[in-house]
């Protein structure tokens, strides 16, 4: 199927009031969605099982144990990752479970998907290419998520708009996860993750989930400067790519977070690029790895990151000079494919968001 705008999916925009308790605020979304949220889990379970031998050893018994539906390890990982970052994202995640009728343990793998591919070293499942430019003076995110772990992430993405009296941003969300991959901020800010390597980075399985942490920055409702400091305020579990716009010319910047420390960088040409590789740092640069290779067992790999940037910096060469043509400039073969779930479209400055979802 082909990338459908979301407007014309008939799917709904669901509402999540953050001065509500956190054990009700998605009460509404998970009875009605409780089926498709089943469906999803399914899917993530079963390739956490399949995938079980990635895991680094001392995780592995506890990812195939939640796989299995296994209530009291569900609990157990909760709590700590509790002890990590607080109660109220771990309340949500109860409430999704109970209200949805799933395992509570299979919630749990849904909302650590991304640091999930991480640990597991699963790369090329969540790729992501972004760019960002100024049309009109408005700076101008425009983004795909090449999230294929699972392939059902498409048809199970929904839109999330998170308000406080009247204050808001808006999601784009996969069903069942509390955390956020790609937020708007109408007048404030845009913000989006790629999956980064993990390669010279720290890995802590008590630090703060990648999505989690984005959420909770987000649900600050702050400045675009808010959201670039607030990403670097604490380590995460594993790596990633925030790529931030604000509603001024110069407001673009990509951040690496490596786990337990951060690198930024602006806007130095016409557009500043973003994919699934350190570009920027040149001490960083070792670390990318080959772009092809094989596996022990002789099946060869192959990372786009590289072609895909290579493709924006060379088409971004001509700026664009409308939203739509903004567009067009991703909609290229050789960054724009079958694997792509979300693509879209942010102009804080004047208020405009286009999201596109595989059906």
């Amino acid at each position: 199927m082909k990338l459908k705008p979301y407007e014309e999916t008939g799917l709904p925009t669901y509402d999540v009031d953050l001065e509500a308790p956190p054990d009700t605020r998605w009460n509404h979304v998970a009875r009605q969605e409780a089926k498709n949220i089943g469906r999803l889990l399914d899917d993530v379970v079963n390739l956490c099982v399949e995938q079980a031998e990635c895991y680094p050893i001392y995780i592995r018994p506890l990812v195939v144990a939640a796989g299995k539906g296994v209530a009291r390890l569900g609990g157990r990982i909760v709590d700590m990752i509790a002890g990590c970052f607080g109660e109220q994202y771990v309340a949500e995640v109860r409430a999704i479970a109970k209200h949805a009728d799933q395992p509570l343990s299979h919630v749990v793998l849904g909302n650590l998907m991304y640091d999930g591919c991480q640990m597991a070293e699963i790369y090329g499942a969540v790729g992501c290419s972004s760019y960002s430019c100024n049309i009109d003076g408005a700076p101008t995110l425009v983004r795909n998520m090449d999230w294929v772990w699972p392939r059902s992430t498409g048809r199970h993405s929904r839109l999330i708009r998170f308000h406080r009296g009247k204050d808001y941003y808006t999601s784009v969300s996969v069903l069942g996860c509390v955390g956020v991959v790609s937020a708007f901020s109408p007048g404030k800010w845009a913000v989006t993750i790629n999956q980064a390597p993990t390669e010279g980075t720290t890995t802590s399985y008590f630090q703060w989930p990648v999505l989690q942490r984005l959420r909770s920055v987000c649900d600050q409702m702050g400045s675009y400067r808010d959201v670039v400091t607030g990403l670097q305020d604490y380590e995460t579990m594993t790596s990633f790519f925030a790529h931030v716009i604000g509603t001024r010319p110069k407001q673009h910047t990509v951040i690496t977070g490596l786990g337990d420390s951060f690198r930024h960088r602006g806007m130095k040409e016409a557009a500043l690029i973003q994919t699934n590789h350190f570009a920027g740092h040149r001490d960083l640069e070792e670390h990318n790895g080959p772009e092809r290779w094989e596996d022990e067992e002789g099946q060869e790999w192959y990372c786009d990151s590289h072609n895909r940037a290579k493709s924006l910096t060379k088409r971004l060469k001509t700026p664009p000079r409308t939203l739509a043509e903004a567009r067009s400039k991703i909609c290229t073969s050789a960054v724009t494919s079958t694997d792509t779930m979300q693509q879209m479209i942010f102009q804080p400055a004047s208020g405009y968001s286009r999201i596109w979802v595989r059906r």
